[in-house]
């Protein structure tokens, strides 16, 4: 995160294609190729000072934060909403269920928008709806009016999940790219484990309605900040008022080419599809533990609400330690890869502007993040299911939290690298598939537990997750030879 825009130079030649001339010129155009290459290199990745960079990724964090807190802060209340509005349990579940629902379509919108006309002035207009969206859940007299609003405020919310990662690709090269996404996801990733605990607290001492309220305090400063301070980042944009390096830069495109069904489409890659599969059993499973902590802490161990959300800690914890050492991790993977390439063609010449660190580089490690996470998913449900130690369940949370976080940076991460143009856009298509699917599970748990018990329902997540990872092992040893017969291909990219 110290790095200056001098740093970078070097960091993307992975990006820039090789010449492909004809026999009686190759000689000279090669040269120009090189030419041109080295003066692109001399040019910084990103034309912001490593103050504002650093900057720009911790607006970006704090408004990812936005989505997973406003989920999250609401569910300690959820019985005293259920009673004040004078509704069932079943139906009260519905203002969770539609706000994960929203939560994987609208981010698949907001990314074509922040490739359209920018990152900043979706930050700012989606700030604006999450806001009156929390307003209308705060003074909600109805479910009817509470379900709608909460729609909207994910409708709002949901915006960074995908424009954020494109954020990250804007001004950092892949081989510093892993170090800040692990910096961006804390947002995304904590505010599950930090939602209870403010939630817990807030609406135990000053009622449910002003947890909504805080929610529209932070969603306006966030607009304001978007406004006031966070500067466009996106290439194309950036690239038209300053000299930056010429990779990455995606082409303008009109709003029929904006389509989000396109993007879902990705997913006929076997590449993506295992990929957003793997993303989708880690996530729903992460949700759903993280959705049944509160009923374990009060039902099992007779916590308060508050102590209820202290709990969450543990995970937040894990989470935090997850993200930045798989940042760093996958960084230094590919880093090492490109020293080992370069030192292989060392003595010639023509093979040094072909070298390419092969996307699933930054795999390399993902099995840690993945072991970690179930190891700690199903200890902790058998914890659960014969009422055992609760420091027993908190060690678990610390393992499921760091496991996830770490995971993530290593998915997050190639599948940018696979569309390093549609960063934003694959980024919006993977959150599209993991909260689908956590909408699902989410759904499913109460019932699953109520029949089968704690223990077998968070084995049978344990196994949906570790079938995923063990069809993800094609992807790492075969992920190469998959996209040069499957796609993406390079003209994707």
């Amino acid at each position: 995160m110290t790095e200056t825009p001098q740093d970078t130079r070097s960091m993307s030649r992975d990006t820039i294609a090789p010449s492909h001339s004809s026999t009686t010129s190759k000689h000279s155009v090669d040269t120009e190729k090189k030419a041109a290459a080295a003066d692109a290199q001399e040019l910084p990745y990103s034309p912001f000072s490593a103050k504002t960079r650093a900057m720009i990724v911790i607006i970006t964090a704090l408004t990812g934060l936005v989505s997973p807190l406003s989920a999250n802060m609401y569910y300690p209340s959820i019985t005293k909403v259920r009673d004040d509005l004078h509704t069932t349990q079943s139906a009260i579940t519905w203002t969770i269920t539609a706000y994960v629902i929203a939560m994987a379509v609208f981010p698949l919108l907001w990314s074509n928008l922040a490739d359209f006309i920018g990152r900043k002035p979706v930050y700012a207009l989606s700030m604006l709806i999450f806001t009156c969206g929390s307003v209308g859940c705060a003074l909600s007299r109805s479910l009817t009016a509470l379900i709608a609003s909460r729609v909207v405020q994910s409708a709002g919310s949901s915006a960074v999940q995908g424009a954020g990662a494109g954020t990250i690709s804007d001004i950092y090269p892949r081989e510093q790219r892993g170090t800040a996404l692990g910096i961006y996801y804390l947002g995304p990733l904590l505010g599950p484990c930090l939602g209870p605990l403010i939630g817990g607290y807030i609406g135990q001492d000053v009622g449910w309605r002003w947890v909504f309220w805080v929610l529209a305090i932070w969603g306006g400063v966030m607009m304001l900040l978007a406004l006031f301070v966070l500067p466009e980042t996106h290439r194309r944009m950036v690239s038209k008022k300053h000299r930056i390096q010429p990779v990455n830069i995606p082409p303008l495109l009109g709003l029929k080419d904006n389509n989000p069904l396109l993007d879902i489409a990705t997913a006929r890659y076997p590449v993506i599809a295992l990929s957003m599969l793997h993303f989708a059993m880690l996530f729903g499973t992460y949700f759903t533990n993280a959705t049944a902590q509160p009923l374990a802490y009060e039902g099992i161990y007779g916590l308060s609400q508050g102590m209820a959300g202290l709990c969450f800690l543990s995970s937040g914890v894990g989470c935090v330690v997850g993200s930045i050492s798989g940042g760093r991790v996958t960084d230094l993977l590919l880093k090492r890869r490109r020293r080992e390439l370069e030192a292989a063609a060392a003595a010639d010449s023509e093979r040094a502007e072909e070298i390419k660190v092969s996307a699933e580089t930054r795999l390399g490690a993902m099995w840690i993040g993945t072991g970690v996470f179930l190891c700690g998913v199903i200890i902790c449900g058998w914890l659960l299911e014969h009422k055992l130690s609760l420091a027993g369940v908190l060690v678990t949370q610390f393992f499921i939290g760091g496991g996830m976080a770490f995971t993530f940076q290593s998915l997050g991460g190639y599948v940018i690298d696979v569309f390093p143009t549609r960063s934003a856009r694959i980024t919006g298509v993977q959150n599209f598939w993991r909260s689908a699917w956590a909408a699902v599970i989410v759904q499913l748990f109460p019932t699953m537990y109520t029949n089968i018990g704690w223990g077998w329902s968070y084995t049978v997540m344990f196994f949906l997750t570790l079938m995923s990872l063990m069809l993800m092992q094609f992807v790492v040893f075969r992920g190469s030879a998959l996209r040069e017969r499957f796609g993406p291909s390079a003209d994707l990219q």
